[in-house]
């Protein structure tokens, strides 16, 4: 059985670089490890029943809100 690999390529500052670096480090993982960590979690997260079901209703186009501009959008959000 033959193991195939494939390379990706992520494309961040070199500060967000020294950053992932130094959490990789003080983990003791190295940095492919430590992103294969953070997307085997992020992939484990499911959304919640209200999630779910505002999710299903936006892809319907149900309950939807226009707004023309920013400020619109805050005001109605009480921001």
């Amino acid at each position: 059985m033959s193991h195939r690999v494939a390379r990706v390529t992520i494309d961040m500052s070199i500060k967000e670089h020294r950053r992932l670096k130094m959490a990789a480090s003080m983990m003791d993982i190295s940095m492919k490890d430590l992103m294969l960590m953070s997307f085997e979690e992020f992939m484990e997260k499911r959304p919640n029943k209200v999630t779910e079901k505002v999710l299903k209703q936006s892809k319907a186009g149900k309950n939807l809100k226009k707004f023309d501009n920013l400020n619109d959008l805050f005001e109605d959000l009480g921001i």
